[in-house]
């Protein structure tokens, strides 16, 4: 399947712009300070980790909405408290770093507001993406139809498990941190290629007091990822027993899933169940469990914008094309049902 599709193939592929409007005020009565991220080649982990080291504020003071992907160019609204150094400490004309071609980011001013910025908030988020690789009957499908009516099963895709180009094992630190094996999620965090993994293959001291020194952000991001994995688990095995004949199994990034090829499909997975429970994580010396659901289906519009010759694989077509999307949702996961859609 993923041989008819190639997502990502450059940065400027896939940008994504967060929907996330915030309440403005004055500053003189605000608490907080919005600032706009323009970034590319980090992680929203990252970036915050790097904006905290400039301004001179804790990392856990600066407050983000929702995580981006470091293989796109994304922008999104950071929070700092304006009792904090960083509220004032933002050069006139905006903060540049860059680190090569590929490793950049940008802080600017956004506004003033009276709350921080807390993972939970966001709307959603609106995507613009060049599919690559098509072949001739794929590429004039999109083409003819122009605007695209989709319902997708809502997969977490390989991403929320694994960095680009490294193993997708994030949700086995997740599992390793429930059970409270810190010797474990040590050792598999540090084979993961992640931001944090470098200093978890140098820590000398005891394990647990590794995940105590993390942002309880990054951590409760594990945790999170073994219960996603669980939940496309519980979602595989429904369209399978929904669907068998029109979802066969099949391998991303070496993780296990069942796309139906029909809308029909699709539909069976949301008449037979529309959300299947999911739990959320923060961390707090400990996980800490909020109970809540996640639709097994979404519907979004898709716009087919330019198409043409793909210049990175000879003799296939590129289309691009743009919608939006709700908080959470994976428009990876969206984009290869698209295309292998009958």
């Amino acid at each position: 399947m993923t041989g008819t599709l190639v997502l990502k193939h450059r940065q400027e592929d896939f940008r994504v712009r967060e929907n996330l409007v915030v309440a403005l005020t004055d500053a003189a009565t605000a608490t907080h300070r919005y600032l706009l991220l323009h970034k590319r080649g980090h992680t929203t982990m990252e970036a915050v980790r790097l904006v905290a080291d400039r301004l001179g504020v804790a990392r856990e003071d600066v407050g983000y909405a929702g995580l981006k992907d470091e293989d796109g160019i994304t922008e999104q609204l950071l929070s700092v408290p304006l009792a904090s150094p960083a509220a004032d400490a933002l050069p006139t004309g905006g903060l540049v770093e860059r680190a090569g071609p590929e490793r950049m980011l940008s802080l600017s001013h956004y506004g003033y507001g009276r709350e921080p910025l807390t993972i939970g908030q966001l709307n959603g988020n609106g995507f613009r993406v060049v599919l690559r690789d098509l072949d001739e009957a794929a590429a004039a499908r999109l083409v003819d139809r122009q605007r695209i009516n989709l319902l997708f099963v809502n997969y977490y895709d390989t991403q929320r498990f694994g960095v680009p180009g490294g193993p997708k094992r994030t949700h086995l630190v997740g599992e390793a941190l429930l059970k409270e094996d810190w010797a474990l999620a040590r050792q598999e965090l540090a084979g993961l290629g992640a931001p944090e993994s470098d200093e978890a293959a140098r820590w000398t001291g005891q394990d647990r007091a590794l995940f105590r020194a993390l942002d309880p952000r990054t951590v409760a991001f594990y945790l999170a990822a073994y219960s996603s994995y669980d939940w496309n688990a519980r979602v595989r095995h429904l369209i399978g027993s929904l669907c068998p004949d029109d979802a066969p199994e099949s391998a991303v990034d070496g993780l296990p899933y069942r796309f139906p090829t029909t809308a029909e499909g699709v539909a069976a997975l949301l008449a037979a169940c529309h959300e299947l429970p999911y739990t959320r994580y923060t961390y707090r010396d400990g996980a800490v469990e909020r109970p809540t659901t996640r639709p097994t289906v979404i519907q979004t519009a898709i716009t087919v914008g330019a198409d043409g010759p793909d210049d990175a694989f000879p003799g296939r077509r590129a289309v691009e094309v743009s919608f939006l999307l709700p908080s959470g949702c994976y428009a990876t996961a969206a984009l290869r049902q698209l295309v292998l859609r009958r």
